[in-house]
């Protein structure tokens, strides 16, 4: 049987560029090479450290219109600097569910995207 040697996530948007410059930011990932008429763009982690290998953003016409049925969660050790960071980058909260120690932030990026800022205060 043949093993995964990589996994990607990617996400529909009405503008890659735009979509892959956020995430670009908030993950500290690396954007790869692509054609500039491609309806994709593709964003790398760094070598070496940990984390979904590729994310990559595809250029779709229509609008979203519903919650999402795949999301992105993102583990912190501090979740308000980060939660600062996202939405001066370009995020958009959407509300939050503490949860003891921990707590969980619903974001979208700005394609629309929804994805999770969970970790303490």
């Amino acid at each position: 049987m043949t093993t995964v040697s990589t996994i990607g996530v990617t996400m529909d948007c009405p503008d890659p560029d735009v979509a892959a410059t956020f995430w670009e930011t908030i993950l500290n990932y690396r954007r790869r090479p692509g054609r500039p008429d491609s309806p994709y763009v593709t964003i790398e982690r760094p070598e070496g450290s940990d984390g979904v290998a590729l994310v990559t953003f595809q250029r779709v016409p229509e609008p979203k219109t519903s919650k999402a049925r795949v999301h992105l969660d993102l583990f912190v050790d501090h979740a308000q600097p980060m939660f600062d960071a996202m939405v001066a980058a370009g995020a958009t909260a959407m509300h939050t569910t503490p949860a003891g120690e921990w707590t969980t932030r619903v974001l979208t990026d700005p394609a629309g995207n929804e994805f999770c800022l969970i970790g303490p205060d």
